[in-house]
């Protein structure tokens, strides 16, 4: 008799543990929202997901464990593991990593732009020596472009003046 009540002990020790688990991994989810902002639609995607993994994971728990059988006592062991998390660690964890997380991208955010910064200077520069460069080819374009123009236009009127010519000259023969 003792050792059935010995098992009853542990599945429902066990049923603790997998609630603290549980809410262990919803404070990670949590932690990601804080961290990366998301829109109301997405929270309760990832909710659903989020529970539909644990009620497999609960299932598992409850089959491995106990045959199978749903007892009372194992789903008040997990909300017993769940409230005893929530109500002792919960807020500290998620505010604690949170701002963990937050500090150490603040300083890869700064240490990446005390890196980039010779070559945001040297772009910029770049940029203002393509631009300088990019006009003054422009105007020496427009430049090379009217002469041509008139150029060709002076050309065409030499052509005509010669085709009238060797004409002139083609029909006095």
């Amino acid at each position: 008799m003792t050792e059935i009540i010995n098992l009853e002990v542990q599945f429902f020790l066990t049923s603790i543990l997998y609630g603290i688990l549980l809410l262990v991994v919803y404070d990670c989810i949590r932690i990601f929202r804080r961290i990366v902002p998301h829109k109301a639609f997405f929270v309760a995607l990832q909710d659903i997901l989020f529970w539909l993994v644990a009620s497999i994971v609960i299932f598992i728990m409850i089959y491995e464990r106990n045959n199978g059988t749903i007892r009372g006592f194992a789903i008040l062991g997990m909300l017993l593991g769940m409230i005893i998390y929530n109500q002792m660690l919960s807020k500290f964890v998620v505010k604690g990593i949170t701002l963990i997380i937050k500090t150490i991208m603040k300083g890869i955010k700064k240490g990446l732009s005390i890196l980039f910064k010779p070559f945001v200077f040297l772009a910029k520069k770049l940029g203002k020596v393509i631009g300088f460069a990019t006009s003054k080819v422009s105007k020496a374009n427009s430049k090379v472009g009217s002469k041509i123009k008139k150029v060709g236009k002076s050309s065409a009127k030499q052509l005509k003046n010669a085709a009238k010519t060797v004409k002139i000259s083609v029909t006095k023969k």
